[in-house]
């Protein structure tokens, strides 16, 4: 093993000899960098970003360490258009951007994704959904998704009695689109102390003692 490659085994690097890591090395390297060439078309705002290397599957540290370096430009980016960001990243990495920034709070679990809005406005989206159709994930019209206005989920939750059905999550005014997917955050999310049940054959979750 190389001496930068196992920095990187270490953490995300923001300088690394590339050319002193051996081929079975390099095919595991991959870099946030933003075209320098699009920070020209974008405006003078866009300046100029500082590169991150870093280890496939490590792309939530490296997109914290993008934030920390590229700070004050990407305050300067209009995050509700289309941005120089979008055109030059991996979704995956752009949306770990946006959280580390604060644009978003994002929470991955193994079946659903999380995701509050500066607005107040709040997703539970199906992960599959999530991570290979981006452009569908904001819209209750797929039946995989669900969106909460104007209260958190832990609110949401402590709203309800022992148990939280399908129909009532339906008739909440604060909730659209497939509520069973709230039902399945509550579920896997250790927070929320329940478990999965069936009532007069609907699906739903009870509250433990």
């Amino acid at each position: 093993m190389t001496k930068p490659f196992e920095q990187l085994k270490g953490g995300p690097q923001t300088d690394v000899h590339v050319n002193r890591l051996n081929l079975e090395e390099r095919m595991l390297i991959r870099r946030i960098k933003i075209d320098q060439a699009s920070t020209v078309a974008n405006g003078p705002e866009s300046g100029r970003f500082t590169a991150i290397f870093y280890l496939e599957g490590d792309e939530y540290r490296a997109a914290e360490l993008f934030v920390e370096e590229n700070r004050d430009h990407l305050e300067a980016i209009d995050f509700s258009k289309r941005n120089i960001l979008q055109t030059s990243l991996p979704q995956e990495i752009y949306d770990w951007i946006l959280h580390h920034l604060g644009e978003r709070e994002l929470q991955k679990l193994e079946t659903v994704v999380y995701e509050k809005r500066q607005t107040g406005v709040r997703w539970i989206i199906d992960r599959e959904l999530f991570e290979q159709h981006p452009n569908r994930r904001y819209t209750t019209s797929e039946n995989q998704s669900a969106r909460i206005d104007n209260i958190s989920l832990d609110e949401l939750y402590e709203s309800f009695d022992t148990e939280i059905r399908v129909a009532e999550l339906d008739e909440h005014d604060a909730v659209s689109g497939n509520v069973r997917y709230i039902l399945e955050y509550y579920r896997i999310f250790e927070e929320f102390n329940c478990d999965p049940v069936s009532i007069d054959n609907q699906m739903a979750i009870r509250k433990r003692n």
